[in-house]
């Protein structure tokens, strides 16, 4: 599964990263994030957790 996360200035990769670790997503254990200029896609089989992060983002 993947979802897209919007990144602004707040909103950073690191911060995405922080927060996908709330979540118990890491890079590169179980997910995979790949940034473009204003978002960024991240891939996971832990949907329910995947999701759960997007909800909260």
């Amino acid at each position: 599964m993947t979802f897209s996360f919007p990144l602004t200035e707040k909103r950073n990769v690191v911060e995405l990263l922080k927060h996908l670790a709330q979540h118990k997503l890491s890079y590169p254990g179980n997910c995979v994030v790949t940034v473009k200029p204003h978002v960024a896609h991240v891939q996971s089989m832990n949907s329910f957790a995947l999701g759960t992060a997007r909800t909260a983002w």
